[in-house]
């Protein structure tokens, strides 16, 4: 059993992984044989995964994904849904992040669009990257709140200090000429600074209509489709199943 300074210090130098390990594992390491330096290495290798795994708790808690149980191993690969495991692997390595670059995912409304990407989003997460989800109407109605408090620049350094950047259901409205220039702005810098993971119902030339300004619209435009991978999803309506999980 360790001594209660001992676990006083390790608990000051807040290494709750090695504590744990040390309380319940001690005497029956020593009833074995186990060297003084296995024991180390052994408590370091549970403090080690330990800070992982909160590490992968916080950066969940800062997604807020809207499926957050979505994982890439759950996906239905019917014939009828057209998803190719070998793009799903390519993809789920997370090089396109770290490449600054995009995928679009496209395909009829309940087709599991957004599920798909909390996976890909999940997926990041477990490999270190951080990530934010937004439903693009609730981004367009936090930065028009940001910019009547006078938030903006606030809000703009905390959307794109994450390096998956996630917009679910873009084109569906919700999109005013005031928020062009932000938005322009958010997608410049994520362009910059990691990934753009981008769902949507409604066809790539229809996304213009959502800019008054031909010219805002056409640097946005650039930005995402320019250095994006497209990934459609076809089939029968995924709703379902994923409110059943």
């Amino acid at each position: 059993m360790l001594k209660q300074s001992v676990k006083d210090k390790l608990e000051q130098l807040k290494l709750k992984g090695f504590l744990r390990t040390a309380e319940t594992s001690l005497d029956q390491m020593l009833t074995r044989g186990t060297s003084f330096e296995e024991f180390l290495d052994f408590c370091l290798e549970a403090e080690l995964n330990d800070r992982t795994n909160r590490r992968i708790e916080r950066l969940f808690s800062i997604a807020k994904f809207r499926y957050p149980t979505a994982r890439l191993e759950h996906i239905d690969y019917a014939s009828e849904r057209e998803i190719k495991k070998a793009d799903i692997a390519r993809y789920a390595n997370c090089e396109w992040i770290s490449d600054c670059r995009g995928l679009i995912i496209s395909g009829a409304t309940g087709v599991g669009k957004s599920w798909l990407a909390c996976a890909l989003g999940a997926e990041a997460c477990h490999r270190s990257y951080s990530a934010m989800y937004f439903n693009a109407i609730s981004l367009f109605d936090e930065i028009s709140s940001a910019i009547t408090l006078g938030e903006i620049k606030d809000f703009k350094k905390k959307v794109c200090s994450a390096k998956l950047l996630i917009i679910d259901d873009f084109g569906l409205g919700g999109f005013t000429q005031s928020l062009a220039p932000s938005f322009l702005e958010i997608i410049d810098k994520q362009s910059q600074n990691g990934g753009l993971l981008i769902t949507s119902q409604v066809p790539k030339r229809l996304w213009f209509e959502q800019f008054q300004d031909p010219t805002i619209a056409d640097a946005v435009m650039d930005r995402i489709l320019h250095r994006s991978y497209e990934l459609e999803i076809s089939g029968r309506s995924y709703r379902e199943k994923i409110y059943a999980q």
